[in-house]
């Protein structure tokens, strides 16, 4: 914290390059400006849709400030002896200040016709959207493709899924927020995605990307935050139907074993050719006033269904392998209700109910294969398997997470100088997985040829083998917050509080409740595995070797997590030019087990930041700003499923007599000794005071960003920013007894004890309670230093410059393109582990031994060197409008992992048996990043769109994605070995980009 308190300090004396913003809710927006003369005057605004009215009266200085305003359009007069003397209209944006001056300086640059989009006032980094915006631009109706808009961001690993796994400014995939209306819907169970609403139901979506004030935390990534439509004192109903043929849309890339993919062998891997997709999304809304001026209602509901057929397994041509087929029928319906009550022009209600139910229907076939033709692979006419799913994977952080979610937020604006905000909320997600044909009461069945009897059945009626999700599995979250807002001379200040409460029904257990594995001994005189009696003792067949075990396993749990925070900020207008803020987060995590036992307690986890802007000509057309502060992170409550929660992993032995002719139990048991767990799992909870090391810090980051921006002109804004980010500690498990073990010989401490894993801070020194005694009587306090651990300082940094230029609305245009050059590098991703696609948030394999963090500092996964987004759209005439959207970005680094080097294969290293997890290939060492890149990604999509003079409120739309249809290879296998061997699949493509595809919209809006 001392080189952070230094660099406040050298800020703080620097203030020509530092920060701010008006304080504000994240949920709305302000309205500031500066009046020469003002003795006498005062500023009256309304809302142009609600009629809601605000007044502010200058002080001597001429300053005035609205804040906490509903986004929307608004009058803005200046008002002198009681007459109206001059308007201006301006549009409130979600998290942003407005400028609505009446200086001569300012009413000049209005005058030439240019209304900046500048935001002189704030230094968040990132874009803003309105609706309008992105119904012109050709995006496909999600928020993941909002976030790919702005600047510093980029898609995350496919394995996590459809794009819902942003990665900004270098961060993981987890370690972003998600707001709708303030309140926080990003996935709870995993930190990965986000639920969503109507895409018709976004009002304004603002993307911060770094910069954010106090008020915001929980992110170490990017913000997200959504404004939802409201009704106005106009009614209005209206829908639309989309439709994205599988005929209009070109085929999937085939992947063949070989050189990245490519067919240089001849041996197919997955045949992608022949997939289909057909999907259609229909949209309704009504909106309207209740009571006009006073009481609205909004409400928008959306069904999106997609068919596919898809290449489920692999094929491989070479040897004519039977494959399998999946037909995926995906239902998402979404709904939002919103209420608003302006109770008077200084006090303000709103209510809205979202529900996001995704569900996935999908079945398995074989392949019918016919090699010469065409189109070789057929569909499978016999159905072997399939499940139903609903808010779940089958990647269970991949999953479109859904949820019903309740919100009310009040806003009061007690006097000129005080404004409460306040709200509270609480969501619901409910998660099944039902497979195909699945009986809860039959045991799966494990017989290997060798172990079978003659003459009995060994076959089961249980369809479905390994784990599945526990009965009940979902989410809640209750949230409440509540700001003050005082201002007071030249200085605002802000202060509030939030509290998010969490629990999970979480886990998994083995389908049909366990398994019988048989077996057989090949000497049956002698115990099992040293220890379990001989079969041949206890009769049966076990006189022949021939037993049986009985397997039960289960991780389910109730986790559930606190997150509380506490922040204070004040905003200083140091001059008129110049803003100053500075503010302070304090940060509480606690993690519970299953027993509501905590894990871990961080208390005190101090966030402060410090910024300014400064408004170098005085008329809003040069913004220098810049920010420093510290964000801290939490740990999802998943975490105590694997880390911390109750697990259930027993055996127990029998000989049988016969077994069930349908499904395949053993008959005539008996036991051969007790119950047995390997590790002590006996579906007790972990000690909570051995799953983590004592007083760890949160992941938490710093950041610097440093910029400009410039209104040059009516047709032209443009600026550059840099931003500079430090990873500063981390939260993984680690695996490693080495340590313990030789404190304890160093100390002449009669040691028993079995370590399984424990979260930690890598590369810092951590303090542990240990159970040397092994029976859980006491527990020794060890302080391990980082060096005694034997892991190297966390390491992620990233580097940006971002160039901009932007033509605003004029002349029937828009546009606006952004560069970026970057670089992301260090030894870890953060939360999760992209390599190799492990989203187990904060229980990763990359610290489980000081072996796997050899040669890992290097490019990591999220960077992308170059980075060029262009979009923009061109309104020909009142009935035809076209748009466009540009992405050409560098591919991902490229690894090679393995297995450790001989010379690692030591008596005692635990380390070799994890496999092809190292950097390392074929006994060399080989740095992260240093094989290269993926292809670079270049994508266009373009739109046209045409609203008929003669059906007024019609528009029909044809967006092209992916015009020039590059199907470009998003990442690899990068695993080297298997076991020995060398991987056969190491280098294969995992996933293309889609290919081109078309979407037919028809839309109606009626204003009544």
């Amino acid at each position: 914290m001392n080189a952070l308190s230094l660099a406040f300090g050298a800020a703080a004396l620097s203030v020509a390059v530092v920060q701010p913003v008006m304080a504000q809710s994240n949920a709305s927006g302000n309205i500031f400006g500066q009046i020469d003369s003002p003795s006498g005057a005062s500023v009256q605004v309304e809302n142009k849709e609600t009629g809601l009215k605000r007044t502010a009266l200058p002080e001597s200085g001429g300053r005035f400030q609205l804040t906490a305003l509903p986004v929307g359009r608004y009058t803005v007069q200046l008002v002198r002896d009681g007459k109206v003397v001059q308007t201006n209209e301006v549009e409130v944006q979600i998290g942003q200040g407005v400028d609505a001056s009446f200086t001569a300086a300012v009413q000049a640059v209005q005058v030439t016709g240019r209304r900046s989009r500048i935001d002189v006032s704030s230094t968040n980094s990132g874009a803003t959207f309105t609706a309008k915006e992105l119904a012109k631009l050709p995006i496909t109706p999600s928020v993941a493709s909002i976030i790919q808009l702005a600047p510093n961001t980029t898609r995350g690993d496919s394995r996590y899924g459809d794009g819902n796994a942003p990665s900004f400014g270098g961060s993981a995939a987890s370690e972003n927020a998600f707001y709708i209306n303030g309140f926080p819907v990003t996935n709870v169970l995993f930190q990965v995605g986000t639920s969503e609403l109507p895409f018709g139901a976004i009002g304004q979506a603002q993307v911060l990307t770094g910069g954010f004030g106090a008020e915001f935390g929980r992110s170490t990534g990017g913000v997200i935050n959504i404004s939802t439509k409201s009704g106005t004192n106009t009614w209005e109903a209206g829908g639309s139907v989309s439709t994205e043929p599988n005929s209009m849309r070109s085929k999937a890339k085939n992947i063949y074993y070989g050189n990245n993919g490519q067919a240089t062998d001849g041996k197919l891997y997955t045949w992608n050719q022949d997939n289909t997709r057909d999907s259609t999304i229909a949209n309704v809304y009504v909106g309207g006033p209740i009571i006009k001026d006073k009481l609205f209602f909004y409400a928008n509901v959306e069904r999106t269904k997609t068919d596919m057929d898809n290449t489920r397994v692999n094929a491989d041509s070479a040897t004519a392998a039977l494959t399998g087929w999946e037909e995926r029928r995906d239902t998402i319906n979404r709904g939002l209700v919103k209420v608003d009550w302006n109770i008077n022009d200084n006090h303000r209600l709103e209510a809205t109910y979202i529900t996001d139910d995704p569900k996935s229907e999908r079945s398995y076939y074989g392949f019918n294969y016919t090699p010469g033709s065409t189109g070789y692979l057929t569909h499978g006419s016999t159905k072997n398997g399939g499940a139903h799913y609903e808010s779940y994977g089958p990647t269970p952080v991949a999953a479109r997470v859904g949820a019903d979610i309740r919100i009310l937020n009040y806003t009061g604006n007690l006097s000129d100088d005080v404004t409460v905000t306040a709200m509270i909320g609480g969501s619901t997600t409910r998660h099944e997985f039902i497979p195909f044909n699945y009986n809860p009461n039959v045991f799966q069945v494990s017989a290997p040829a060798a172990a079978r009897i003659p003459g009995f059945n060994y076959t089961t009626t249980q369809t479905t083998s390994g784990n599945i999700l526990t009965d009940g599995a979902q989410d809640k979250q209750k949230v409440m917050n509540l700001n003050l807002q005082y201002k007071i001379g030249d200085h605002t200040v802000r202060a509030g509080m939030d509290q998010n409460k969490i629990s999970s029904v979480a886990g998994t257990s083995r389908a049909g409740g366990g398994t019988w594995a048989y077996a057989i001994a090949s000497n049956p005189n002698l115990p099992i595995n040293g220890s379990v009696p001989a079969p041949a003792s206890n009769g049966g067949y076990g006189a022949q070797g021939y037993y049986v075990s009985r397997v039960l396993s289960s991780g389910v749990s109730t986790p559930s997590v606190d997150q509380d925070a506490q922040y204070i900020e004040d905003t200083w207008q140091v001059t008129p030019k110049i803003i100053l803020k500075g503010g302070l987060r304090n940060e509480q995590f606690t993690n519970f087990n299953g027993d509501g036992q905590p894990y871990i307690a961080m208390r005190h986890q101090l966030a402060p930041r410090l910024g300014a802007t400064w408004d170098a000509l005085g008329d809003s057309s040069l913004k220098v700003f810049g920010n420093l502060g510290r964000y801290h992170l939490q740990m999802p409550t998943n975490v105590a499923v694997r880390a911390a929660g109750a697990s259930l992993n027993t055996q127990q032995y029998y000989t049988y007599t016969g077994t069930d002719p349908v499904t395949g139990a053993p008959t005539g048991l008996t036991p051969l000794g007790g119950l047995f767990s390997a590790n002590n799992e006996f579906g007790q909870s972990k000690d909570p005071r051995q799953v983590a090391a004592q007083n760890m810090d949160s992941l938490y980051q710093d950041e610097l960003i440093l910029g400009f921006e410039r209104a040059y002109s009516a047709k032209l804004n443009f600026g550059a920013k840099v931003t500079y980010r430090k990873l500063k500690s981390t939260i993984d498990d680690f695996c490693d007894q080495r340590p313990f073990d030789k404190y304890a010989a160093d100390h002449g401490i009669t040691n028993h004890f079995v370590f399984g894993c424990a979260l930690f801070n890598p590369g810092k020194d951590n303090d542990f309670l240990v159970d040397y005694a092994g029976d859980g009587t006491k527990l020794t306090p060890v302080h391990l230093t980082a060096a005694e651990l034997g892991y190297p300082d966390v390491k992620r940094s990233y580097a940006a410059l971002d160039l901009f230029a932007e033509h605003p609305l004029r002349d029937g245009w828009y546009g606006k393109i952004n560069y970026t050059l970057s670089r992301n590098s260090g030894n870890t991703e953060g939360q999760t582990r992209s390599d190799s696609g492990q989203a187990d948030v904060s229980t990763t394999a990359v610290f489980d031994y000081p072996e796997l963090s050899l040669n890992s500092d290097g490019l990591l996964p999220n960077d992308r060197k170059h980075q060029l987004k262009a979009y923009g759209f061109y309104q020909f005439t009142d009935e035809l409008s076209v748009g466009g959207n540009l992405l050409v970005a560098s591919g991902r680094p490229k690894n090679c992992i393995g297995n450790l080097p001989d010379s690692y294969y030591t008596a005692g290293n635990p380390a070799t048996d994890y496999g092809s997890e190292f950097f390392f290939c074929n006994g060399e060492a080989a740095p992260r990043g240093s094989r290269g890149r993926m292809p670079w990604d270049v994508r266009l999509d373009l739109n046209v769109a045409y609203q008929p003079r003669f059906v007024k409120g019609l528009v029909l739309k044809a967006d092209v994605f992916n015009v020039f249809n590059r199907q470009t290879a998003q990442n690899q296998t990068e695993s080297y070995n298997t076991g020995k061997a060398v991987n056969a699949l190491y280098g294969n493509v995992i996933s293309y980009t889609a290919p081109r595809s078309v979407k037919l919209t028809a839309e109606y809006n009626y204003k009544f």
